[in-house]
């Protein structure tokens, strides 16, 4: 099912998304399936629904010694430009029983970040939908 899978290691104060797009870049990635996504964010940015109920995106940002608690998605391409579609679930042992979550924006590591992603011998591919405003994964 998979090229290959493979296991990014990142340190404290990297930023998810700019390491992982490296790391597929030098490894000639640009198919993928992200397995999974464990460890340890500072502060992480969230895309989630609109409050409002509209089409489009909010944005929540938070900060702390935050756990990974589950973090998958793909690596496709839109009009030539690699684009991750991530979703994370986020635990703050400070607030235990609340569970934060959404999109992933940004996320800078606290302690380490391990995520595994399935390289897949065929192309996935985005297109838009005018209907939403978003690109999305083309299904065959």
């Amino acid at each position: 099912m998979f090229r290959s899978v493979n296991l990014l290691r990142l340190k404290h104060g990297q930023e998810v998304l700019t390491e992982l797009a490296g790391y597929c870049q030098q490894k000639g990635i640009s198919s993928a399936i992200i397995l999974g996504i464990i460890g340890s964010l500072e502060r992480v940015k969230f895309g989630t629904a609109p409050k409002d109920g509209k089409w489009g995106w909010d944005y929540d940002e938070y900060e702390g010694h935050l756990s990974i608690l589950s973090g998958q998605g793909s690596l496709s391409v839109y009009q030539g430009e690699k684009i991750f579609h991530i979703h994370m679930c986020l635990l703050d042992p400070l607030k235990p029983g609340e569970i934060i979550g959404g999109h992933l924006e940004e996320g800078i590591v606290w302690a380490t970040v391990e995520i595994y992603i399935g390289e897949l011998p065929y192309q996935l591919e985005r297109e838009f939908d005018p209907e939403v405003g978003l690109t999305e994964l083309r299904t065959t």
